[in-house]
């Protein structure tokens, strides 16, 4: 009989009716699988050391984007294969998005998770010690996931974070960074600076190609005057693409990855190619 390891996070997303633990428990059986049960705690890293030597066919997370980087850290740290089933419960999914795993039918995510082959995925590796998987950002970006409570998360689940975005865009002014892209340095003004493993709304910038296997990092200077600006995804953005960045503002002193916010000034990316698998269509 195969096994799972199932990482659930019971904080994550908006408030919901559903009793989803009891929908994964009731598809896993279904399924023929048994599984170990571990929920996160409010620390960073998890305490998840006691599963490295058990063997797993599939691991669960079930949660949002910071749940997921934080088990795909755990795995590359300890050099785990075992391909990662996504069930997305947190406000934003954006990487569930960008892989097109469904967001609302719980039961059809895990049954794709359980019997589709895996894909292999690239990894960031942020400072030599955090890991992403969609996207590290300086600047803007950063002060909308601070101002953007788990209070107001779990209560409006994504609208919180349009809600953070209204309030706040016009008034943050842009900031002088140095960019080394592979080793060539780049002066720029921008609101933020963004670095993209994968990008979740493609057709917002159809003029970028970010495949999350493809061992480039995407570059997007983000710096619209106005929200038409934003809207229309041009001309106020520059891209560039690299397998190696260092980010080096003037003022921040902060910088996220994949919604989680941590300290640090110089934020140094490099590209992981194929570093774990995950299960998607």
């Amino acid at each position: 009989m195969k096994k799972a390891l199932v990482i659930f996070n019971p904080m994550a997303g908006a408030k919901s009716w559903k009793n989803v633990s009891h929908i994964i428990q009731d598809e896993l059986k279904k399924q023929n699988y048994t599984w170990e049960w571990f929920e996160t705690q409010p620390i960073n890293p998890q305490p998840l050391n006691s599963f490295t030597k058990k063997k797993f066919n599939r691991i669960l997370v079930v949660g949002g984007d910071g749940t997921i980087a934080d088990v795909a850290s755990f795995l590359i740290k300890n050099n785990i294969k075992t391909p990662l089933v996504i069930v997305p419960q947190g406000s934003a999914n954006l990487l569930a998005t960008t892989l097109k795993i469904p967001l609302l039918q719980i039961r059809k995510a895990i049954q794709k998770g359980l019997n589709l082959p895996e894909k292999a995925f690239d990894i960031m590796e942020i400072n030599q010690r955090h890991h992403g998987l969609i996207a590290v950002g300086q600047g803007y970006d950063v002060q909308i996931m601070k101002h953007t409570t788990r209070h107001l998360k779990r209560k409006l689940g994504i609208i919180a974070y349009i809600y953070i975005f209204l309030k706040t865009f016009f008034i943050y002014h842009p900031h002088p960074y140095r960019l080394t892209i592979d080793g060539k340095r780049h002066q720029v003004l921008a609101k933020s600076v963004l670095v993209f493993n994968a990008f979740p709304f493609p057709q917002y910038a159809s003029n970028l190609n970010v495949q999350p296997n493809d061992g480039l990092l995407n570059i997007i200077i983000f710096n619209p005057r106005s929200l038409w600006d934003l809207l229309k995804f041009a001309p106020k953005f520059q891209t560039f693409t690299g397998k190696k960045i260092i980010i080096k503002p003037k003022k921040e002193t902060e910088f996220d990855v994949d919604g989680e916010i941590f300290k640090g000034k110089t934020v140094e990316i490099e590209i992981k190619p194929k570093a774990i698998n995950i299960v998607y269509p």
